[in-house]
This record gives structure tokens, C-alpha cells and sequence, in this order.
């Protein structure tokens, strides 16, 4: 807001610093709630942009390449280029007063250009450089965020963010369940391209996470036998599995998974239901299991594996914990926007403190826990010893 303070009636104000902080009080107020307004547009410009390859076009023009919005639409197939440009123009804007893009004005070549004298044109930054994939590359951080922005923004997650006041004023279920009437595990299964999305988010993620965990932590080389329970099709088994022949690797999961699980080297693949009985194994691995589920349940896995165990067998837990004095840094806001989504998604799964991850295993007569903490994406290793 701009005041010409020549036409205010000043009989109305003390003097003129009430109305110079008046302004700046104002302006603060109205970006601010401009800012806030805008949060979910901008999160759906951001998907469209991924959608249409935006970061990626960009990136295969150069590393300090700035596009205007008709070169972008050049590569993109669309039925008419001019208005086509003009409406991932004013998508590209929003991405730019975010800081997702840098923008660059400069004058066009040919006539006029057809929106004045100038033209904007667009660069990747430190934020979209993670969401461009080049021809020439390929980046698991990429792949992590955009795969998180498409499975966050799905139209079943939108639908079930409409419920959560729902859900505080109506506990009990999800706000997902109160939405859809079902378990989102179970809708998954009738939704494949849901169930692709979750997937492909869950795999890249795990890899991520587990990077640290591989090389720092060094519980794995003396062991004889690994069982993952939970463990999908078993790619986290079989890099433990390959890098360490000694240990014996088996991958314990639903029928349905197991079904879809390739031959690995090294790794069995075992069938069944985790919450009513394990095969047994001298060491159980649950890589983000715990998350899923209310305490109830974890208490019920936990002690299905203590039960499963030698005497002198232990769970290794690789979970992400939500600090106990929680400061406003990116890597507590992760932590958070997890449990954000798992309370929107499951009835009673949580992130949990390092606190809560003991009381878990001494309930159900674990004696002694090790920690051992990884130096990103709060992730801990976590020893449950029989």
C-alpha cells in the first residue's frame, strides 16, 4: 500500500509518523496474509511445473540457462503455444516470488514481443535445482522431492486435508478415513497409480535415509542372518546383503508384496503378517515400520520380534525422531511435515521422540537400547537388545 501523504487529512492523525508507521504496519500485514493465503497455490504452481518438466527443460539449456516462458513452451506439446506461454507465464511468476525460480527481465529479440518491450525469462536456483532431472543425469535428491510434491498434492491427500478439523473435533479415524471411508493402506490397493506415486516416494526416500545408516553405522558386518520385516520387494536387504556376502538376508513381508518381489542374491523371501507371528531370525531390521502404527501396535510388532529372537538377537530400528526441545531449523520441520502426514494418513501413526522409542521397547521387555544418531534427516539408529 502506497499513502501520497499530501492528501491525507492530517487533523485525523497526531502527526505524520503515525501515519508513516501506519504504513509500514499495513504493508507488513497485507503481504503477510497474502503470503499465507497463497501457501496451496503455490505448492499445485509447483506441481504443475514439475508435471510439465519446467525445471528439467531449463536445466538441459545450461547450468546458469534463464528461458522465457514461450522457449519453455517450445519444448512442451500443447495445442496453442501463444496462450499456452502466456498462462505458464503467470505460473512461473508465482514460482519466482517464492524463490523457486530466478527471474531475469530482458528484451526480446524480433519486434516488440507481444506483452511490451520486454520479456521475464527463467533460471533454476538452490531450491528448484532439486526438482531438475537433465537429459544427461539422473539425481536421487531430484527424484526424492519431486515424487514427495506429486504424492503430497494428489487429489486423495488434498481431499484429506479437508477433514482434519474433522478429525480433532471427531477423533477416532484419519482425517484420510473420514474422507474415503477406508484404511489408506487397503485404498492403495484398488489405486495403482496412488499405490506407484507412494511407492516410487517410499523407495527413493529409503535410500536416501539409509545412506547415512550404511556407511556410519557398523552394526551389520558381524552379523550371521538379517531379517527385514517390512522390507517391500527387498532393495535395502540386498544392498546390505552385497556388500556384506557373511550375512544371510531375509525379506519378510505381505503376500501381495512378496509376489512382486524380484530374485536378489543373498535375500530369501519369506510371506506373512507381522502382527500375528515372525519366523525366526537372529537379527530383526524395521527401517521405518514404527511410524506407521499407534503405540498399541508397536507394542504388538515388538513383541512379536522379541519373541522371534535368540537370546542374544536384537531389532535394529532406523526411524527419524522428533527432537524433545523442538527449534525452527530444516531439519526439525522435516521431522514434523512426516508426522504431519502420518497423522493425516494413518489411524495412530507418529513420529516419536528418542524417550518414546525407549519406553516402546523396555513395555515389551527389551533390556538395554542403543542410539546411535546419523548426521542428516534426524534419522537414529536404534538397538533393542533381548
Amino acid at each position: 500500500m502506497h499513502i501520497a501523504y499530501a492528501n491525507i487529512d492530517k487533523g485525523r492523525y497526531q502527526n505524520i509518523e503515525q501515519v508513516q508507521n501506519m504504513e509500514v504496519q499495513e504493508d507488513g500485514d497485507h503481504f503477510i496474509s497474502s503470503q499465507l493465503g497463497g501457501l496451496a497455490g503455490t505448492q499445485m504452481a509447483l506441481r504443475a511445473a514439475i508435471e510439465l518438466k519446467v525445471f528439467s527443460i531449463i536445466a538441459d539449456a545450461g547450468p546458469d540457462a534463464h528461458l522465457s516462458a514461450a522457449e519453455i513452451i517450445s519444448k512442451i506439446p500443447t495445442k496453442d503455444p501463444s496462450s499456452a506461454a502466456w498462462t505458464l507465464e503467470r505460473v512461473l511468476r508465482v514460482l519466482g516470488g517464492n524463490s523457486i525460480l530466478s527471474i531475469i527481465s530482458r528484451k526480446p529479440s524480433g519486434n516488440n514481443g507481444e506483452h511490451g518491450l520486454h520479456e521475464w525469462t527463467y533460471g533454476l536456483t538452490k531450491k528448484s535445482r532439486r526438482l531438475a532431472s537433465s537429459s544427461s543425469t539422473t539425481d536421487e535428491l531430484a527424484s526424492f522431492t519431486t515424487s514427495f510434491i506429486l504424492f503430497t498434492t494428489e487429489r486423495e491427500m488434498l481431499e484429506s486435508q479437508y477433514m482434519i478439523k474433522d478429525a480433532v473435533l471427531d477423533p477416532g479415524s484419519s482425517p484420510f478415513y473420514k474422507a474415503y471411508g477406508v484404511n489408506f493402506f487397503d485404498y492403495m490397493g484398488e489405486k495403482p497409480r496412488l499405490r506407484q506415486l507412494f511407492d516410487d516416494f517410499m523407495e527413493v526416500s529409503g535410500k536416501l535415509q539409509f545412506e547415512d545408516v550404511f556407511k556410519l553405522y557398523g552394526g551389520f558386518k558381524d552379523l550371521k542372518e538379517l531379517m527385514d520385516v517390512g522390507g517391500g520387494i527387498g532393495t535395502t536387504l540386498a544392498k546390505i546383503t552385497s556388500t556384506y556376502p557373511h550375512v544371510r538376508g531375509l525379506n519378510f513381508d505381505l503376500p501381495h508384496v512378496i509376489d512382486a518381489a524380484p530374485k536378489l542374491p543373498s535375500v530369501k523371501h519369506v510371506a506373512g503378517d507381522m502382527f500375528k507371528s515372525i519366523p525366526n531370525a537372529q537379527t530383526i531390521l524395521l527401517q521405518c515400520i514404527l511410524h506407521n502404527w499407534d503405540d498399541e501396535h508397536c507394542k504388538k510388532l515388538l513383541r512379536n520380534c522379541w519373541e522371534a529372537l535368540p537370546q542374544e538377537g536384537k531389532v535394529i530400528i532406523v526411524e527419524m525422531a522428533i527432537s524433545e526441545e523442538l527449534e525452527n531449523n530444516v531439519e526439525a520441520n522435516d521431522v514434523l511435515r512426516e508426522d504431519f502426514f502420518m497423522m493425516l494418513l494413518t489411524n495412530g501413526g507418529k513420529k516419536q521422540t528418542l524417550a518414546e522409542f525407549k519406553d516402546l521397547g523396555k513395555a515389551v521387555g527389551f533390556t538395554k537400547v542403543d542410539i546411535f544418531p546419523m548426521p542428516h534427516w534426524s534419522v537414529h539408529v536404534i538397538e533393542f537388545h533381548k
